[in-house]
């Protein structure tokens, strides 16, 4: 007899997790709060890590009008830093990837069930608005947002940046000189993530440090656009979002540690990790997760086995990228970016060096 297994949360990991339990014969009921398609804070930056496993769930981004990024700008200032990436990255919306997943999910014969906020956490089960529901096991993907009785233990980040996302309609002339890049735009109390999307859609990812943000968005982007380059963005671009997507109280570099699993519980994505964004890796490891969670799931090892394995394969990253996300707003980062600047390929070398690490998928 199968036991019953749900999971909680609709994104990029609880969705991969569903499609591939489906795949594996297992009754699973995912659980969405939202009732519709939905944007997320995010900077939709698809890397070779997330593509392969994308790719080992004959899933392929490209059909979905996802747009290549194969470099990486740098901007702080007056002064900026160029180089290609050592792989070729892509920009895919996400509302437009985490509905494919879940339609892929549903086909394979997972269960979705969407506008349903979960409330609580039982011993033996999960209950909802619509009552109790008996769970054995269960895979916990709610991304930035905690449950009560199984929060993320605080961490000294939590509570100091603020996030937002907007997706603009550029010309063809910024589409065009935006191109393959990804960039970077550093600024006193935070950094600007700009790239493609889509066809002549951009994605703006803003984390701003809260004591530095001026109470309102529009307030926000007349601040930033005192920077050349990003009014320069910004020149006749339109907002294609009713209002910006918006998240706060994030415990950046928290990665979940074994001592506190609750049996049956496995954690994914943001609940098991959540990395500087800087680095791009944050779908990448919601991804990850996933497959390793229902590779463990189905080996029959316990939810603190699987935290300790991926522990071992993204922790390491997590720490890189709070190392570079402190290091942002220092006196020394103009001298460091004229230093990448005069040696691009070593711009290269660092975003190689953040990368997860390659594993094989598990049989």
């Amino acid at each position: 007899m199968v036991a019953p297994v749900a999971i909680l949360g609709g994104g990029l990991a609880g969705a991969s997790a569903a499609l591939r339990l489906a795949r594996a014969g297992i009754a699973a009921t995912l659980f969405e709060r939202q009732a519709t398609a939905h944007h997320k804070v995010c900077g939709e930056f698809l890397s070779v890590e997330a593509q392969r496993d994308l790719s080992a769930m004959a899933f392929e981004p490209l059909r979905l009008g996802a747009v290549p990024i194969d470099r990486v700008r740098i901007v702080s200032g007056r002064k900026s830093a160029e180089s290609a990436l050592p792989f070729t990255a892509l920009g895919i919306s996400r509302d437009v990837l985490d509905e494919a997943l879940l339609d892929a999910a549903a086909a394979a014969g997972a269960t979705i069930r969407r506008g349903v906020r979960v409330t609580a956490i039982e011993d033996h089960g999960i209950r909802t608005g619509e009552g109790g529901f008996p769970v054995e096991t269960l895979f916990l993907a709610t991304g930035k947002h905690d449950l009560r009785g199984v929060a993320r233990p605080d961490a000294r980040e939590r509570g100091a940046h603020l996030g937002f996302k907007m997706h603009w309609r550029i010309s063809a002339t910024q589409d065009e000189e935006l191109g393959s890049a990804v960039e970077l735009v550093l600024f006193d109390g935070g950094y600007l993530g700009i790239q493609r999307v889509a066809a002549r859609v951009m994605n703006f990812c803003v984390l701003v440090r809260r004591d530095r943000f001026g109470g309102s968005w529009t307030g926000l982007l007349e601040d930033l656009a005192r920077d050349d380059h990003v009014a320069r963005r910004l020149d006749g671009a339109h907002e294609l979002l009713a209002r910006p997507a918006s998240i706060a109280g994030l415990p950046y570099g928290y990665v979940h540690r074994p001592r506190d699993d609750r049996k049956g519980l496995f954690r994914l994505g943001d609940q098991a990790a959540l990395t500087a964004p800087l680095t791009g890796d944050g779908m990448a490891i919601a991804l990850r997760s996933a497959a390793l969670a229902v590779d463990c799931f189905r080996s029959g090892l316990a939810p603190a086995d699987y935290t300790r394995l991926l522990h071992r394969e993204i922790g390491g990253q997590v720490r890189k990228a709070m190392l570079l996300h402190r290091c942002v707003g220092l006196p020394v980062l103009p001298m460091a970016l004229g230093l990448l600047g005069t040696w691009p390929s070593l711009l290269g070398r660092l975003a190689a060096a953040t990368r997860l690490p390659r594993t094989e998928e598990a049989a």
